[in-house]
């Protein structure tokens, strides 16, 4: 009596991995299809960069505030030259993410900046505001100058006219 058991329990078994190996093996047949990846052309890197132009540049300085005139100033002797002046814990800090300050679409400011070199600071206060400015540019970043970045800039804005979800691993 025990071998028919035994038989029939073998069938179902064989039947159920038989039905188990199609089901999932048909699963992965459903994958929709692997994105076409977006290629970028040296012609798509020379007309991004003539329409862009400066137009996206991220003019990087470290901008900070004091009340009065003489707080500015002394700061100004004291830490203006300094490689990293926000380390000395003084003034406040607007807008500093990623440690610096993008001045594009300030005027006041981003006419500073122009008349400044990278690393050069204000050796006057910027009256701001009615506040008091320590100024100092950093430096002038433009995606057009970096073709590694621009051709990722590209690809996005590929993507998006295609309506895909742009992913940093497509090449």
């Amino acid at each position: 009596m025990k071998k028919p058991i035994i038989i029939i329990l073998a069938t179902v078994t064989v039947i159920a991995l038989v039905f188990a190996v199609i089901y999932f093996g048909n699963l992965g047949g459903n994958n929709p299809p692997k994105k076409e990846s977006i290629a970028v052309t040296a012609e798509d890197l020379q007309e991004y960069r003539q329409n862009i132009g400066n137009s996206m540049d991220v003019k990087k300085s470290i901008v900070l505030i004091f009340n009065t005139q003489e707080e500015c100033q002394n700061f100004i002797s004291k830490h203006g030259n300094d490689e990293n002046p926000l380390s000395a814990g003084l003034g406040i800090a607007p807008q500093m993410q990623d440690g610096y300050y993008n001045v594009v679409g300030n005027s006041i400011f981003e006419t500073i900046f122009d008349s400044l070199e990278d690393g050069e600071y204000a050796k006057e206060p910027i009256e701001f505001g009615g506040a008091f400015c320590y100024f100092k540019r950093l430096e002038n970043y433009s995606v057009v100058n970096n073709d590694e970045d621009l051709t990722e800039f590209i690809k996005q804005e590929k993507s998006m006219e295609r309506g895909d979800e742009f992913d940093e691993d497509d090449n």
